[in-house]
This record gives C-alpha cells, structure tokens and sequence, in this order.
C-alpha cells in the first residue's frame, strides 16, 4: 500500500461535506483492503487511522434501522476494528479501543453491539493484564443490562408489530438517535433494538464477566453478591406458556423468544460457574435455582438440542456443588421425560 493512503482515507474520513453514503463506501473500501497489508502497515494504520475511526463513532449518533447509511457506516467501522490482527502493534491502542467499545455498547444498536461485545471478549482473552481498568466499568454495564431484562421482555412481547410501524423506546437513544428510514421498497429493512433492552446482547455478556473475574478475584465477591438477584430473575423470565408461544406467535416473536432461551442458557451457565466459585453465596437461594432450572428445561423447545444440551450441562455442574440438596424433591420431574 503506497505511504500516502493511510493518510488519505483518514482525511476523506474526517472531511464533514461529504456523506455518510460516500464515507460508508470509503469504509468498506478500507475494510476489504486490510487483508493485503503487511505487519508494518498496521503500526502505521492504528496511528493515523484508529483516531478517525474513535472519533466517527462516539461523535455520530447511533441509528436503529438497519439498512441506514449511518448504520452501515458503523457497521463497517466496527468491522475493520475486529480484522485488525491482534499483535504487538494493538497494544498501544488496546485499553483505549476497549472503553470506546464499552461506552459504545451503552448507546448502540443490539447488531453493532454484538459485535463490541465479542471484540471486548478477544481483546481481554489476548490483553488480559492491560486491561484491569475496564474491569469495574465492564462489570457495571453487565448489571445495567441484567437490570433491563423486564424491559427486554415487554419489547419481545411487542414483537407482532410490524418494523415500519414500531419504533424502539427513545428514552433508552440520544434524541437525534433515529435516522431517516431507507426506502419503503427494501424488504430487508428492520427496526433495531437499543443494545440494553437486547436478550441477543446479553447473551454475550456472560463470557466476558467470567474471563474479568478470573483475571480480578478482587472485584469478585461483591459483583456475584449483586448481580445474583437480577440473574435469578431474568433465569425465571417467560417460562410459564413460552412453549405455546413458540408455536403460535407470528415469525418475529418465535425468533425473539428463542433469542430469551439461548440468552437464558448463557446465563445459567454464568450461575453453574457461580456455584462452583461462590457457593456460600447462592445457598440461600438454592431452592429457587432448583425450580427455576427445572423450568428453564421445560419451556426449552425439544427441538432446540444444542441449547437444551448446554442447560443440562450447566445443571450438571450446579448439582455437583452443595446445591445439589434443592435438586433431590424434583428429581422425579427432571426424569419425566415428557
């Protein structure tokens, strides 16, 4: 790549006449062309392009229609930050590309958020020791998110409303949050979720919080003692008729319901790994984790086998903890194979 490039696309990026249709197409431009860079590009592409990039996302208004311009656009940015290799030459930026993710994720779409997400779990994965300032912060926005699960229920029971009429709750969006909608012609288009009132969201929050607290035991005990209640009650979400939904809500509520189950699954693997870390903690509540994973497990559809295996193996590890006790007056039900 010529010497001069970097500097152009970061020029055309940071020029504010032109549109975010055009700096969207100069995005994907750049995005496709990272898998012919050398190792030395990088270096010098996180120093003169990962600033535009910070600034074009915290200064641009997050948009929840799909196929908007501006979404794309964030799209595409978010993209580029996820295939840029993890080496020597992120270091530099890491802790800084982290807290951007993070407060990204308080304000973005449910999509773009997602994918925050699974670059702050790759990023701590590699950079773990770099990163034991977000660790609070982290922590904090994972109980904000639990703490919506209410919310998340009531825009999920809304879901038969068709996109072009249903607009998501605008106190959780800044007020200029909402772009134009695209053409009344593109069936792709959808309305999406504001990233804290998303079950797709939170079922990337527990992988996170588990690798945080195996890298800082100190944030530990008194994150789990919180954090357990909002768990619990999201664990009991919908389970009484979430069968009969499945089967006879229209399209967008069947996905959204299994977007609570597989969020559901994710989160009682994150109290199995409590109860094997902090069982002093959840004793007290062991009577109401035995019944609610009980009911996890019938309102799981039969045919959903992979998130019904991952219950099983979660309840697997509860009942291998003193927990175990709560489980033997249900055992006939959990062996009643209807």
């Amino acid at each position: 790549m010529a010497i001069t490039n970097f500097e152009v696309y970061a020029t055309r990026l940071r020029d504010d006449r032109l549109s975010v249709k055009l700096k969207q197409t100069i995005a994907h431009e750049l995005c496709e062309s990272l898998e012919f860079f050398q190792l030395q590009d990088y270096s010098r592409f996180v120093s003169i392009l990962w600033p535009v990039i910070r600034d074009l996302l915290l200064k641009t208004p997050p948009v929840f229609v799909s196929t908007a311009p501006e979404q794309r656009l964030r799209s595409t940015l978010l993209e580029i930050i996820q295939r840029i290799p993890h080496s020597e030459v992120f270091k530099p930026i890491v802790q800084e590309v982290v807290t951007t993710l993070v407060s990204l994720v308080k304000i973005e779409n449910e999509d773009n958020a997602v994918v925050c997400l699974k670059i702050i779990y790759e990023l701590h994965r590699m950079y773990r020791q770099l990163l034991e300032s977000i660790a609070q912060p982290f922590l904090e926005l994972a109980s904000e998110i639990y703490r919506n699960a209410d919310q998340m229920l009531k825009a999920m029971d809304s879901m038969d409303t068709p996109a072009s009429l249903s607009t998501p709750n605008v106190n959780l969006m800044s007020p200029s949050a909402m772009s134009p909608g695209p053409d009344t012609g593109d069936a792709a288009s959808k309305n999406l979720s504001p990233a804290t009132a998303s079950f797709k969201v939170l079922t990337e929050v527990p992988i996170i919080v588990v690798s945080i607290i195996q890298a800082n035991r100190r944030h530990a005990e008194q994150f789990v003692t919180g954090i357990l209640p909002l768990i619990l009650h999201m664990l009991e979400l919908n389970q009484r008729g979430a069968g009969a939904q499945s089967e006879g809500a229209g399209h967008s509520l069947r996905a959204a319901n299994v977007d609570l189950i597989t969020a559901q699954s994710k989160t009682l693997s994150f109290l199995a790994f409590f109860a094997r870390g902090f069982t002093a903690l959840l004793l007290p509540f062991q009577d109401r984790i035995a019944k609610l994973t009980l009911g996890l497990l019938c309102a799981c559809p039969a045919e959903s086998t992979a998130t019904r295996k991952e219950m099983l193996i979660a309840t697997r590890h509860i009942v291998a903890t003193e927990i175990r006790k709560a489980f033997v007056p249900l055992a006939d039900r959990f062996l009643d194979m209807q």
